[in-house]
Formats: C-alpha cells, sequence, structure tokens
C-alpha cells in the first residue's frame, strides 16, 4: 500500500509539471543539413531556430495522391504567417525523387513557395516516417510538439500552429517595435511563470504527502478503522 501511495505521488509530480511546462518530456526535433533542388543553397532545421517550423515529409515518386491532396492545406496555412514566424519545409523522403523530378512534377507544377529538398532514406529513418505525408509541427525551441499522418486539414494546422506562436518562448516577435516604448508589459516572464508554478506543485505535493501521514493513507485500512 504505501508502494502505491509512492507512485500515486510521484505520477502526480509528473502531471502537474506537464502543464506548467508543455515540452517536458519530449525531444528535440532531429537537425539535418540539405540542399535546396537548385543545389546552390544549403540548410539545417537549427538555420530557423525561433521560428514555428511545418516539416512535409512527403514523395513524389512512387505516386502518393496523399501527399499531393495535402499542397491546398498547406499553401492556406502557408499565406497566414509572415516568415518571420513561421516557414514550411517539405522534404522527400523517396529515394527515387531527385532534384529535377521535385522542380518538374511539385514545386512548378504546383507552384510551391517554400522550402524544398531530397531528403531520401536519411531524413525518413531521423523522423520514423512508416507513411506519407507525415506532418510534424517544431516549435520557436526546437521541439517536435505535434505529428500528423496523412492527409491534414489547415484547421488543425492553423489551430496548433497558432498556439505554439502565442507562447511566450516564441521571442514576442510582434513586439519589437515597442522594444522603446516607456510602458511596462504587464507580462510576467516565461522562466519567472515556471519557476512559481514549480513552486506551487512543491506546496501541493508537500501538503499531500503531509496529509497521507496524519491521516494515515499509507496503513491498510483494517488499522486504521482499528484506531477509530
Amino acid at each position: 500500500m504505501q508502494v502505491r501511495a509512492h507512485l500515486y505521488y510521484l505520477l502526480l509530480v509528473v502531471t502537474l509539471l506537464a502543464y506548467i511546462h508543455p515540452v517536458i518530456g519530449l525531444e528535440k526535433a532531429p537537425d539535418f543539413t540539405l540542399f535546396d533542388i537548385n543545389g546552390n543553397k544549403n540548410f539545417s532545421l537549427s538555420d530557423y531556430a525561433e521560428r514555428v517550423i511545418l516539416i512535409d515529409l512527403f514523395r513524389i515518386k512512387p505516386s502518393c495522391p496523399p501527399c499531393i491532396y495535402e499542397i491546398p492545406h498547406l499553401k492556406t496555412v502557408y499565406n497566414k504567417y509572415s516568415q518571420n514566424d513561421f516557414i514550411i519545409m517539405s522534404i522527400s523522403v523517396s529515394f527515387l525523387d531527385t532534384d529535377e523530378i521535385l522542380r518538374s512534377d511539385f514545386v512548378e507544377q504546383y507552384n510551391i513557395p517554400w522550402i524544398v529538398a531530397c531528403g531520401g532514406n536519411e531524413i525518413a529513418y531521423k523522423y520514423s516516417v512508416s507513411g506519407v505525408p507525415t506532418l510534424v509541427i517544431v516549435d520557436a525551441e526546437g521541439y517536435a510538439r505535434y505529428r500528423h499522418e496523412g492527409v491534414t486539414g489547415e484547421s488543425t494546422l492553423t489551430s496548433e500552429i497558432n498556439y505554439l506562436l502565442s507562447e511566450p518562448s516564441n521571442g514576442d516577435s510582434n513586439n519589437d517595435s515597442n522594444d522603446d516604448s516607456d510602458t511596462v508589459s504587464g507580462e510576467l516572464p516565461y522562466g519567472l511563470i515556471t519557476v512559481i508554478g514549480g513552486a506551487v506543485v512543491l506546496f501541493l505535493i508537500v501538503g499531500i504527502i503531509v496529509s497521507g501521514q496524519v491521516l494515515e493513507w499509507s496503513k491498510p485500512a483494517k488499522k486504521r478503522r482499528q484506531k477509530k
């Protein structure tokens, strides 16, 4: 019974900490360096730190109708945001796709304005791709926060991107022009919020443990009844 009570306390701690900081338990998105389909510019995921990134893992060869069906949703999302805050990368995970194929059958045919590159098996392995399209949304700190397999609607993607852009850790880029203002922001720094939240959690845990000891929750029910 005592072990069960300790496990309960541990579960409570993990749950409350996850509520305070949403990236607890998550992993950073694997970094990579690729050449774009024109072969004259290499880029890395880490080059776009402090932006929300949507990674579209897809293929053209062999044929992938769902990858094509996803394009209108991606275009709608792409046009909603400033490139200073959000970008899209479409990366082919098929070894059959070449720069020429992606240029003619993807970028030119569908008028794709964002970054496109061949990633092949390396990216497929890094991102554990089992089906395409696979969409991974990375936050401004580099954590992979959302993942979708199959065609995903614009409303779902927009909702998730809006949430990530609204997080204080995203640099408040929309307020840069007000840096010289004499007014003081009424928002608490994210780190301070985390500290305060952690303190609240600690007090809750201590309170629960103390209450449990006073009420003798860890003792068998029979013994508690006998005392009464």
